[in-house]
């Protein structure tokens, strides 16, 4: 069962759970023992999913597993994003690598839904309509305390977006084909199932540094075998300080994403020193889309030996190499977001998900054909985003 938070205080989530309920089959339920304020009194059930509502923002809501009358798999967020972004259709798990000040606990990184996010992220690009991107963000803002794993799956950037009933019904949409599918990515097959039916280990990474809208990491997304988990953005690793001063929040984002392999954006040789000291390995972009749907080896024991996350692969020591592959390249399904990862990018983010900023300019190219746009986008630091 998938657990469908709606928040009454985010116009774009109650959007999403309009349109939600007008394309499902959903049976109305009462729960008096809840006030309705937590997610009690009317809520919605129907093959799969339950969705409840709740007046707080969805940062402020510190476990609404709770709330649920269910097992979740796995909890989704429906959510508005904002920002300098346009026509935006976005995933995201949570955490604050450093401070938090949208929202869940410092330095505490919540239960991440690795194959929940890449099998929405590709739900997203096939239903957005004309002009709307699709692709992951950071991890960011709150909560952090959730009992399952979870994502946030978000509507933006602005209220022209918000009140797109077009959009709204994309996101939902996609939040709906994740019917039967669970947190993690597991088996050649690519099969998403929940943390208590993984029997091999998930073909999961964990990113470090570039651009708040993870250009490399949403390629891996959309066009590998591979998910991936905890994403630390630049501005996060600026936060967070010292690597090696800061080991237990890098093993969260290794033990809560179900990963034991990163990838890193950008020379961070500290960083990488750490990742090994604590028992992981680091790979490059390459690696995961010429290793493909191999399973990785369970455990760290089974890396002894000097290998690197795969039977037979040798581990690539020293600095990690990047791709070669150009920021701005697109993936199938939808151009990536162009521009991030070039360590520009920076701000927290937050608020469900309305602190991002981005400043961007669009401009039509010729020679990619018409009706096609590249849009160059430039990233800014935001000292006080918007609530």
């Amino acid at each position: 069962m998938i657990a469908i938070v709606v928040s009454r205080a985010d116009s774009a989530s109650e959007h999403i759970g309009e349109r939600l309920l007008d394309i499902g089959d959903w049976e109305r339920r009462d729960d008096p023992s809840r006030p309705d304020a937590a997610g009690g009194g009317t809520y919605y059930r129907t093959d799969g999913f339950e969705l409840r509502e709740f007046d707080d923002l969805h940062i402020d809501l510190d476990d609404p597993a709770t709330a649920f009358d269910c097992d979740p798999a796995f909890l989704a967020f429906v959510s508005r994003h904002s920002g300098e972004t346009g026509e935006l259709l976005t995933a995201h798990v949570t955490g604050n690598f450093g401070p938090a000040p949208y929202g869940g606990e410092p330095e505490t990184l919540a239960r991440a839904a690795p194959g929940a996010e890449k099998r929405v992220v590709e739900a997203l690009a096939s239903h957005a309509p004309d002009g709307y991107d699709a692709g992951i963000e950071c991890t960011h803002h709150g909560p952090t305390a959730t009992a399952v794993p979870s994502l946030f799956v978000e509507l933006g950037s602005g209220e022209p977006q918000w009140t797109d009933p077009e959009a709204a019904r994309a996101v939902a949409r996609a939040v709906l084909d994740l019917r039967g599918t669970g947190a993690h990515l597991v088996g050649d097959s690519g099969e998403t199932v929940d943390e208590t039916a993984a029997d091999s280990p998930p073909r999961h990474v964990v990113g470090f540094g570039g651009g708040h809208y993870a250009p490399r990491f949403t390629r891996i997304v959309r066009e590998t075998e591979w998910a991936v988990g905890h994403v630390g953005a630049d501005w996060a690793l600026g936060e967070l300080g010292a690597p090696d001063a800061n080991r237990d929040v890098i093993e969260q984002a290794f033990a809560r994403s179900r990963a034991d392999l990163a990838v890193i954006e950008g020379d961070r040789p500290d960083l990488a020193a750490t990742v090994e000291d604590l028992g992981h390995r680091v790979v490059t972009e390459t690696w995961v889309r010429e290793v493909g749907d191999t399973p990785p080896i369970a455990g760290r024991a089974a890396r002894g030996g000097r290998r690197d996350g795969r039977r037979g692969a040798p581990v690539r020591r020293g600095r990690p190499r990047n791709s070669r592959r150009s920021p701005r390249q697109g993936a199938p399904g939808g151009p990536a977001l162009a521009g991030a990862g070039r360590g520009r990018g920076r701000g927290p983010g937050g608020g469900g998900d309305e602190h991002c900023r981005l400043r961007h300019r669009a401009g039509r190219d010729a020679s990619s054909g018409p009706g096609r746009v590249r849009r160059r986008r430039e990233f800014a630091r935001i000292r006080r985003p918007r609530r």
